[in-house]
């Protein structure tokens, strides 16, 4: 994993000048400590900037931006091709020659060869720029489940784009202005919705993207297209052995993200999908031991702290286990660096262990980790996914049939309720009567209705027709399109693997991991596995009324069965506690300190007294969480002078 950028200047644009480049990849030196490197075109109207954490092909032949042999191809690229091998084969029997092992070099050739449609046939987790000095073309594309960012932003006469949103602020003429409808957003989703971002003019590529901008003598005309889908029946299915393709399919997967020249390991809570990672990964590179990473947390009574039970699985596979526990003055010293690595907030408390453990796993010499996102999403792991499924058969379906004035009628009722059952309740009376759909994400902190109690006036005003279910509709329609019968979960699915997984769960495991210059990788979500998971039937995934019952199948046959079937534990931080102590008086006194500032958006007063009304429940929490995070991020990137903060 490394950090982009480039620059692309109109003829009529300024010169690009190494020094430009170099001042945006410095700000990602996080994301490669192992070297960069600068490109500038002989007209000096492109830059391509890179930062190295060497990993596959550690010698000066890898380095980057990499070019093909008359240099008119040059990319800038982060992340790893696991077939590369297999395309290298292929090149070399139609003549290109390769000067170095890295994977990245394949790249400029498969253009040469195939075009455009060279990232069909890519297998990896990626985000890179291409450009081509003869078709005055630059391509930037996202892999297929979003596991590597990247940012850009359009000034009329040049086009930036980088890893990270710090690198394009470092050019004057971005901006620093809030999008406030990407804030209304966010308080929803605790991250912000491709392509948009907090920045007013600062973009973000979706997930199986590809951005194409070709240059015109008056700007650039930019065309973007998804050549991937998270749709069914993409796979083949040998449906009289599906346990037997799906464990052929993972091993594979795990043997694959063994690519590298520099020590893996994997990181562990010792649940089913880091158990089912670390026994495959041993069985994969026996005899040696695998390293397993745990992060608990100290000084907790009301949080499941795991730490004795990983221990004690990481026992019965025999790894070389490590772990850390970090306690509340940890969080504190801890959140402005986070919130600053973040580019704009995700409000997920994961964030916190997430970088600990990174950080504890760069302190052993660990630079790879295996990680098991993506496993509830593709096999119905989480029990809420179950819960919105009955739900919605049992009450949803049958009171949208109820004639549009009861909705209303409810819905004036409900709203005069002050608790937040009221709220919620409220708010999905509301969208019955818009006939609008069931879900919008697993993950929502505030639903609309609910926003209105922490909005200041003038900003609910300015937004008083904005409707963040928007967000998801388009989604609707485009499986309506593909599966006009579409089961629930089918829907469902889809959903998540386009907004909540890859710009949420993935965003925080990237953000996290590279403050760390640690590269983490995620065999679920292996191109093969998921077009398996996407194709097989729910009764594969649901067996016996059990939720991910493929996953656990697999993972008992290395520990014994009831500690696999054993009932679901979060992993996060207890926030719920720490509000209730240091943190709420934290966040009390930026409200305090900041007030005028933040009444642009929100009723301080109304979010004072729900800190001052202890113990919070857990929504509580979680609603100030990603409240908190926001005036972390706004502090970091807004109250500081422009070129000071880059």
């Amino acid at each position: 994993m490394c950090g982009i950028s480039g620059i692309i200047s109109t003829r009529q644009g300024p010169a690009i000048h190494e020094s430009h480049v170099r001042e945006m990849i410095a700000t990602m030196a996080h994301r490669g400590p192992d070297g960069d490197g600068v490109w500038i075109s002989d007209d000096n109207k492109t830059g391509l900037g890179h930062r190295r954490l060497a990993i596959v092909d550690l010698s000066e032949a890898g380095r980057q931006p990499m070019g093909n042999r008359d240099g008119s191809i040059q990319v800038t690229f982060n992340g790893e091709i696991y077939n590369h091998r297999e395309l290298r084969s292929d090149l070399e029997s139609r003549g290109f020659q390769f000067r170095s092992q890295s994977d990245t070099e394949v790249l400029p050739y498969l253009y040469e060869q195939y075009g455009e449609a060279m990232i069909e046939r890519l297998d990896g987790d990626f985000a890179f720029g291409l450009w081509d000095s003869r078709k005055q073309k630059l391509i930037l594309a996202r892999d297929r489940a979003g596991l590597k960012p990247i940012y850009f932003t359009n000034l009329g006469n040049q086009f930036l784009f980088a890893s990270e949103i710090k690198a394009l602020l470092t050019h004057p003429g971005v901006a620093r202005d809030i999008d406030e409808e990407a804030l209304y957003h966010y308080l929803t989703f605790l991250v912000v919705p491709p392509p948009f971002t907090l920045f007013q003019g600062i973009s973000k590529v979706h997930a199986a993207e590809c951005l194409t901008l070709d240059l015109r003598d008056d700007g650039f005309q930019i065309r973007s297209r998804r050549y991937w889908e998270p749709l069914p029946n993409q796979c083949e299915l040998q449906h009289s052995n599906l346990d037997g393709q799906f464990r052929d399919l993972f091993g594979r997967s795990v043997e694959k993200r063994l690519m590298s020249d520099v020590p893996v390991g994997v990181l562990f809570s010792g649940g089913v999908d880091s158990t089912l990672n670390a026994a495959s990964f041993a069985a994969a590179i026996a005899p040696q031991k695998v390293r397993t990473f745990h992060v608990g947390v100290e000084g907790t009574k009301i949080f499941d702290d795991e730490t004795d039970f990983a221990t004690s699985m990481a026992l019965r596979l025999n790894t070389e286990h490590h772990q850390v526990r970090i306690t509340e003055s940890d969080l504190l010293d801890a959140m402005l660096g986070i919130a600053r690595q973040q580019d704009e907030p995700l409000a997920d408390p994961v964030c916190v262990p997430l970088y600990f453990v990174t950080k504890l796993a760069r302190e052993t010499g660990t630079t790879v980790l295996h990680a098991g996102e993506g496993a509830d999403e593709i096999f119905c792991g989480y029990d809420k996914y179950r819960r919105f499924m009955d739900y919605r058969d049992r009450f949803w379906s049958p009171l949208c049939r109820l004639p549009r004035f009861a909705h209303r009628l409810a819905f004036e009722l409900l709203k005069r309720g002050h608790s937040k059952t009221c709220r919620k309740m409220a708010d999905s009376i509301l969208r019955m009567a818009r006939r609008q759909e069931f879900f919008v994400s697993s993950s929502v902190a505030f639903y609309e209705y609910e926003k209105q109690s922490v909005l200041g006036r003038d900003f609910r005003n300015r937004h008083e027709h904005t409707d963040s279910f928007n967000v998801v509709s388009p989604m609707y329609d485009r499986v309506a399109e593909h599966i006009p019968n579409a089961t629930f979960l089918q829907i469902l699915t889809y959903i998540e693997l386009q907004l909540r997984l890859p710009e949420l769960l993935l965003m925080r495991v990237d953000k996290m991991s590279m403050l760390n210059s640690v590269e983490v990788r995620v065999p679920f979500l292996d191109r093969d596995l998921v077009d398996f998971a996407l194709s097989a039937p729910e009764s594969f995934k649901l067996r016996d009324g059990i939720s991910k019952e493929p996953v656990k199948r697999m993972a008992a046959e290395f520990v014994p069965r009831d500690l696999i079937y054993r009932r679901k534990s979060g992993f996060g931080a207890p926030i719920q506690e720490w509000f209730a102590s240091k943190l709420g008086r934290d966040m009390d006194d930026q409200l305090q300190a900041d007030r005028h500032m933040l009444g642009q958006w929100f009723d301080v007063a109304a979010l004072r007294k729900r800190l001052q009304q202890p113990p919070p429940t857990a929504n509580d929490a979680f609603q100030l969480w990603v409240i908190y995070n926001f005036m972390l991020w706004r502090r970091s990137f807004l109250d500081v002078p422009q070129r000071a903060a880059a």
